[in-house]
């Protein structure tokens, strides 16, 4: 069953190409001149201080914000040329996944506390 766990059945060969983005909310600039290359079949990593604007790129990317400088393209479409139907075409290949604060933003840290407690339970 190991072999299992690292087989996937589905390939995607998107390569993400992000050119000279920036992206602001009022006064402040969160994303500055960010240009980079997601290489297919690489293992591609976004870190960075809390704070730092990797939650933004990751939305910028995703079509969630839009970009007021710069380009993204995927294989070579500009996302930002594509028309409502090719956006939504290339959405089924694009997948993320937030991490668990983003997912409860909503509840606060005590109610998201005891309703994994008492998931927890139910689980025993």
């Amino acid at each position: 069953h190991f072999d299992e766990l690292y087989f996937n059945p589905i390939t995607f060969n998107l390569m993400i190409t992000v050119t000279n983005i920036e992206k602001s909310f009022g006064e402040s600039k969160v994303l500055k001149g960010i240009s980079t290359v997601f290489e297919t079949g690489k293992t591609n990593l976004i870190i960075g201080q809390s704070g730092s604007g990797k939650t933004v790129l990751l939305k910028c990317l995703l079509g969630i914000y839009t970009p007021e400088v710069g380009t993204i393209s995927f294989d070579g479409r500009i996302y930002s040329d594509l028309s409502s139907d090719e956006k939504r075409e290339l959405r089924t290949e694009i997948g993320m996944v937030f991490q668990g604060s983003e997912l409860y933003k909503a509840k606060t840290a005590e109610a998201k506390a005891k309703e994994d407690a008492k998931n927890s339970q139910e689980e025993k």
